[in-house]
């Protein structure tokens, strides 16, 4: 019987699976931003941050995929619907009158975003034997990567800058429409390129009951776990800083000099912050995986939970000179990104350490702290917008006495870095009970992950 090959499909699955991300999750943001729909910077951060709520409630729902109906039927459903809802809001974006329209879109399209990976993470499982899983695991990762520098870097670029003579929101109807347009092709595409294993089957309904009592009980050991406060404190707040900063260093970069910003235009923050800061992004992850691989997560605690903080600071200077040359800030924002990714693989790997001993439980528990995890990005990011404008109005103040030396964004920034040593402070929460040694090359707790 023929059976597809793996390259021919788990590729493109995982391109379907990061592009929405980006573009729900991130370029929602500068797209608001830009259009000039009078949507403020505390409304825009709000709701943006809202949008990642399907992926905080990502590990609660997904058992219902197992339950009702097939893997593949789930994934090429969600694909249609984001390659529908996406055309719709290219539709959308020119009338401003639209513009709730338009969030409820957003809003439909994170379900059906987070929906997909659900399925097609368990899809992967299914569709591919041990071996296969083992050696597609970079693959798929790389390429859901590739997915997010597509979207928020080299697609945004080209069309920003082959449209340049239109109107804004010609523009971003233009990127929609190129966006849904790449969707639909995934979804026709997989319609014959995504295998049937004979695994891909509802639960049966005596199968229901034992699988919602084994998902309760996950549940419940997860909260019974030995140490869960403190573990679950670091996920919360060791992005706090990080979280905030990413909202709104976005409408920093594209706010106009006028209003304290950098006045990047869209084509501009795609390569700077899309392509640049996606792949300083990329070599920061690569190079802490080598370091935690020499040292073990221990041994590389501290100087990555500086790395991921002390880079914020170079928002304080941007907010402060305003540098013309764009080689500047694409240099701060190489710097910060790198730091981010280098930074944030502690995060991962002690995710990896504490479901070390979850027994069965331990691909569940696993996507239990990805949820909270989602929940640290979604609830400060919220806020972000609210904090901006409350510190505006002594930022106003002081640019009255002082001669416009502090504008709309620089008392935030420097908020930020105050931020940082809670952030700092959690890796001591953790220290005294995980295994210093643990993710370091030839140990026990290596071979195990």
């Amino acid at each position: 019987m023929f059976r597809q090959t793996p390259w021919s499909w788990v590729p493109t699955l995982y391109i379907a699976e990061g592009f929405p991300y980006a573009v729900i999750t991130t370029l929602s943001v500068i797209m608001f931003k830009t259009l000039d729909a009078g949507i403020s910077d505390t409304s825009i951060a709000f709701w943006t941050s809202l949008l990642g709520l399907p992926w905080v409630l990502k590990p609660f729902w997904a058992p219902c995929i197992d339950l009702f109906g097939r893997k593949r039927g789930w994934i090429l459903s969600c694909q249609a619907l984001l390659a529908l809802l996406l055309l719709l809001m290219a539709l959308t974006i020119p009338f401003s009158a639209g513009m709730p329209l338009l969030v409820l879109m957003l809003f439909l399209a994170a379900f059906a975003s987070s929906t997909h990976d659900a399925a097609a993470d368990g899809f992967y499982i299914i569709g591919l034997n041990e071996h296969e899983q083992a050696l597609f695991s970079g693959i798929r990762n790389t390429f859901y990567r590739l997915a997010l520098l597509a979207a928020q870097g080299v697609l945004l670029s080209c069309v920003f800058t082959l449209t340049a003579h239109r109107h804004i929101s010609a523009q971003w109807s233009a990127f929609f429409y190129l966006s849904g347009g790449l969707l639909a092709f995934l979804f026709f595409y997989h319609l014959t390129a995504l295998p049937r294993p004979p695994t891909d089957l509802p639960q049966k309904r005596d199968t229901l009951k034992s699988r919602g009592l084994s998902f309760l009980e996950s549940f419940s050991t997860f909260f019974r776990k030995k140490h869960i406060v403190p573990a679950i404190l670091f996920l919360l707040f060791y992005r706090f800083a990080e979280a905030q900063l990413t909202k709104v260093s976005a409408l920093f970069l594209v706010a106009g000099r006028s209003e304290g910003g950098i006045a990047l235009n869209p084509a501009q923050y795609a390569n700077i912050y899309g392509t640049a800061g996606m792949l300083a992004l990329l070599a920061g992850g690569i190079f802490g995986g080598i370091l935690i691989a020499r040292r073990g997560l221990g041994g590389m605690l501290l100087p990555m939970a500086l790395m991921i903080n002390l880079p914020d600071a170079v928002y304080v200077y941007l907010a402060f000179a305003q540098p013309q040359p764009l080689w500047i800030t694409a240099s701060c924002v190489g710097l910060e990104q790198f730091g981010y990714g280098f930074g944030f693989t502690a995060y991962t790997v002690f995710m990896l350490h504490f479901a070390e001993d979850s027994g069965r439980f331990r691909t569940t528990h696993y996507a239990f702290m990805t949820g909270i995890m989602a929940l640290s990005l979604m609830l400060p990011g919220m806020v972000s917008g609210a904090v901006l404008e409350y510190l505006r109005q002594p930022a106003a103040l002081l640019a009255s006495v002082f001669s416009g030396t502090c504008g709309n964004y620089e008392l935030f920034f420097l908020w930020i870095m105050l931020c940082t040593v809670p952030s700092i402070f959690t890796i001591y929460l953790i220290r005294p009970f995980i295994k210093h040694d643990f993710g370091k090359k030839n140990t026990p707790e290596r071979s195990q992950t």
